[in-house]
């Protein structure tokens, strides 16, 4: 039997790396590895487990450092150790890894597999069957002996919420084979114009697909030559940075490595793989849904996925945990059995609250998750932000775009910025405000023995007489202070300038560059850290980097791009809003994007943004109505607000936005340049019609808009289109007249 028939009955194992060896979820991880944080109030590594075992894994073994015990005692207590799972999984401590590659080379020591094998971290979410993708793998080795890895990627355009906002990395691919042949990776901060490759990728291929629009899943189908690079190589120790450049610009090693893209739809969707005549080459669709939790930023992007059901069938009223259960309601919210709304509450929309959460009369929750046994006191507001198990909040609190980790208690009159993070068991207030961005702990930051710029998730370092620095008894000895006891509380001395009078907890220094500003101490490298630093966090937008290079001027790119009489070009955050919702809208037409995916698209903009809903009207209107086609004026017209009207309709709530709706088109009317002077009024008086037939704006909102209108001082309304709107609004009055007589008859 031929080794790649024996291989193809080998059963299919997975590595899952479980840290990520970085302190991007710090505080929130002190106490526990950040797979077994909650998303969607569901433990990470529960996503992770379910989509290897619906991927016919047989065996996973989960590599982890930190909290390893804890770790340990979750699998032994899960689903995955019953005797009904086909899956086994077991924990391997890797005590002496400092990166993903001493990992890897850990796992290559204890010959973890003999085949190919799915790499994944324990933080990802796919609803995708990746069986398919390993036939795809092997299939492709029949035809390329030297192919040693598939990439799986997810498209994600600029304006996407899951695209990275801290890499800007452009994929060099053959279209006909899906080989790569290049990654070239930067920072977005620093607005790099061009890109590199070696000169044989353009000269040996005969055609190169150049990709801007993709997100790495942090999921590989790999062959074990993979693991056994890793330990020969030991300046491997990023996946993506050191060993995929590597092997992609080595020549000596003679490595392929093929890159499959979800794009949402294909032409082979539906197909489990097909060989393609002539080449040889397994294809599978490109339908699906797989990202990785890389950040916070991408914690609060994934999450909205799911509530939004992007990620079906895992969304919160079917999660792979037995935890509570949820039932969905309108607007995407979610509830569990034992919520408790008071009669005052408001629940928005996608939102979910977990068991015996209470949340009091007149406080408002949008966009937000809630852990089990939360409680939200009177006239609070919790907006896109996450609350893990135990919160408590009172009266008259204000929380956006934050995170909240297990038993925080956040005392009147508190307000938390966006982008902060708050560690288990703290507390803050009563009135203060914590600026955006803060990161508070129960404990002081303490830095790594191995780093001393920076704190690995466990606090692990070694030691010279101790296999850890951080041994359990300075864990434990952490643990009894951080417990939240009066005794240890009456013991420490906290700020009350930063947590309040009766503020437990510590605010660690400053990481992010609003926080920490740019001296002249710091170089242009450490000033591009603290930006990276704060795009990886949740609230973050590129305005903020770019706000912040504007001020400081760091970029040491500028300089080389002037050298050559360029003009750099800075968009201001309303600017760059405006083009932001140009692009998205100009997609969604190019696309035929249902207006559901739309108006998605939209929200997750206005988000990011931060903007009001009376600036998303007029935005959204704007750019809708320069989509319409002047040259076929009332046909044009009438398809695009029918197409839009479910999308426009999101921003009415009231007789005030109707009026300001009329404004709006009378403005563009009035003020388009691409519209002739001879269809002004044509297309006011249609656009007028079509709102009203679709019901977006009633007929007295038109009558009052144009009776107000008329009192205006010349100059600020069009006299023309309101002489033509005159019969339309003579048409409404005798109507309403009619219906009056009509009902004093009866």
């Amino acid at each position: 039997m031929s080794q790649a028939k024996e291989e193809d009955k080998v059963e299919l194992k997975a590595l899952v790396l479980a840290d990520s060896f970085d302190e991007l979820f710090q505080p929130l991880s002190l106490n526990k590895p950040r797979c077994l944080l909650p998303l969607c109030n569901v433990p990470m590594i529960e996503y992770t487990l379910e989509v290897l075992a619906l991927s016919g894994v047989v065996e996973t073994i989960i590599l982890c450092k930190a909290h390893a015990d804890k770790l340990v005692q979750y699998i032994k207590q899960s689903q995955w150790t019953r005797g009904h799972m086909q899956m086994k999984v077991v924990v391997r401590t890797v005590r002496q890894a400092t990166t993903i590659g001493d990992a890897l080379r850990a796992a290559d020591e204890f010959s973890a597999t003999i085949s190919d094998f799915i790499l994944c971290t324990g933080i990802v979410m796919s609803n995708i069957n990746l069986s398919r993708l390993v036939a795809a793998h092997r299939a492709n080795k029949k035809r390329d002996p030297n192919h040693i890895m598939t990439m799986l990627l997810q498209e994600a355009t600029g304006s996407h919420r899951r695209h990275d906002l801290c890499d800007e990395s452009v994929y060099f691919i053959e279209p006909g084979t899906s080989r790569l042949l290049a990654l070239n990776s930067h920072p977005s901060v620093a607005h790099v114009r061009s890109t590199v490759i070696q000169s044989t990728v353009l000269t040996e291929h005969a055609e190169v697909e150049v990709r801007a629009d993709l997100t790495d899943t942090n999921i590989s189908i790999c062959s074990p030559d993979v693991l056994a690079l890793f330990t020969e190589n030991f300046d491997y120790h990023i996946m993506r940075r050191d060993f995929i450049h590597g092997i992609l610009e080595s020549d000596i090693l003679s490595k392929t490595i093929y890159a499959h893209v979800l794009e949402g739809t294909s032409a082979l969707e539906g197909k489990e793989f097909d060989l393609l005549a002539g080449e040889g080459l397994a294809f599978v669709g490109h339908s699906g849904y797989a990202a990785s939790v890389t950040d916070t930023a991408a914690y609060d992007a994934i999450s909205r996925d799911m509530i939004g059901r992007w990620t079906y069938p895992l969304c919160p009223d079917n999660n792979p945990s037995t935890g509570a259960e949820y039932s969905y309601h309108r607007g995407a919210v979610y509830k569990a059995s034992s919520v408790r709304l008071d009669r005052q509450s408001r629940v928005e929309h996608h939102v979910i609250l977990g068991a015996n959460t209470h949340v009091a009369n007149f406080s408002c929750i949008s966009d937000s998750v809630l852990g089990q046994q939360c409680l939200i006191g009177e006239q609070s507001m919790v907006r896109g932000s996450y609350l893990f198990a135990g919160v408590k909040v009172g009266q008259n609190v204000a929380i956006e775009q934050s995170i909240l980790g297990e038993r925080v208690t956040v005392l009147d009159n508190v307000t938390i910025g966006r982008g902060c993070l708050i560690g288990d068991d703290v507390t803050i207030g009563p009135n203060i405000t914590i600026p955006p961005f803060t990161r508070i702990a129960r404990r002081p930051m303490r830095l790594s023995m191995d780093s001393p710029e920076s704190m690995q998730d466990g606090l692990d370092s070694e030691d010279e007489d101790e296999e850890t620095g951080w041994t359990e008894a300075n864990a434990a000895a952490e643990h009894d202070v951080g417990s939240g006891s009066a005794e240890a509380d009456a013991q420490e001395q906290f700020d009350a300038q930063a947590v309040g009078a009766k503020g437990i907890g510590y605010v660690w220094a400053d990481s992010t560059a609003e926080n920490a500003g740019f001296d002249s101490d710091y170089d242009d490298e450490d000033n591009m850290e603290l930006l990276l630093q704060r795009l990886h966090t949740i609230g973050s937008t590129v305005a903020d980097a770019n706000h912040a290079e504007s001020d400081h001027d760091y970029d040491s790119h500028d300089e080389e791009t002037n050298a050559h009489g360029l003009e750099d070009i800075k968009l201001t955050p309303q600017e760059e809003f405006e083009r932001e919702l140009h692009l998205t809208i100009k997609r969604a037409c190019d696309e035929d994007l249902s207006p559901s995916k739309s108006a998605l698209e939209i929200k997750s903009l206005r988000m990011s943004y931060n903007k009001e809903q009376d600036d998303m009207r007029a935005g959204v209107m704007q750019e809708v109505l320069r989509t319409i086609d002047i040259g076929s004026m009332a046909e044009s017209a009438k398809r695009v607000m029918y197409k839009w009207a479910p999308v426009i309709e999101e921003y009415i709530s009231d007789g005030r936005d109707q009026l300001d709706l009329m404004g709006i088109l009378e403005r563009y009317c009035a003020l388009e340049d691409e519209i002739d002077d001879a269809l002004r009024s044509r297309l006011f008086v249609r656009l007028v019609y079509l709102v009203y037939q679709l019901d977006i704006v009633e007929d007295v909102a038109i009558v009052a808009w144009f009776n107000r209108a008329e009192k205006k001082p010349a100059g600020e309304v069009h006299p023309e289109l309101l002489r033509a709107l005159q019969p339309v609004v003579d048409g409404l009055n005798e109507s309403d007249d009619e219906s009056e007589e009509e009902s004093e008859s009866d």
